[in-house]
């Protein structure tokens, strides 16, 4: 099946005599589609999916080597000594930035700041 579009379209072309001009179609826009086979890529899409399927758990392979990179556990920790390093570390820079802010406001702590005329 081939289905062709075309549009045309007037312009002016002049002769050797600038008196004399012609008027002449030019083509403007061919397109063309052409059928597909479907049948063709769904007997390659029924041939190949055994396959995979035979392959998937070779796919999935999760060992030591991984470190927990893309295993699905939760923040990849593959140790449970991991989760008090992570934690550790989080408190610690916690606890030095709020050392370091809580004085901030330079000691106009009051309940009523702002709110004084």
């Amino acid at each position: 099946m081939q289905t062709v579009a075309a549009s045309t379209s007037f312009s002016r072309v002049a002769l050797a005599r600038p008196q004399a001009v012609r008027t002449v179609a030019v083509r403007a826009v061919v397109c063309r589609a052409q059928q597909q086979n479907i049948a063709a890529k769904a007997a390659a899409a029924a041939v190949s999916l055994p396959a995979l399927l035979a392959a998937h758990p070779a796919l999935a392979l999760v060992d030591n080597r991984l470190n927990g990179d893309g295993t699905g556990r939760i923040l990849g920790i593959n140790d449970p000594s991991l989760f008090w390093v992570i934690a550790g570390v989080f408190t610690l820079i916690w606890a030095i930035y709020y050392r370091s802010t809580r004085d901030v406001d330079g000691g106009d702590n009051d309940e009523d700041f702002g709110l004084k005329l």
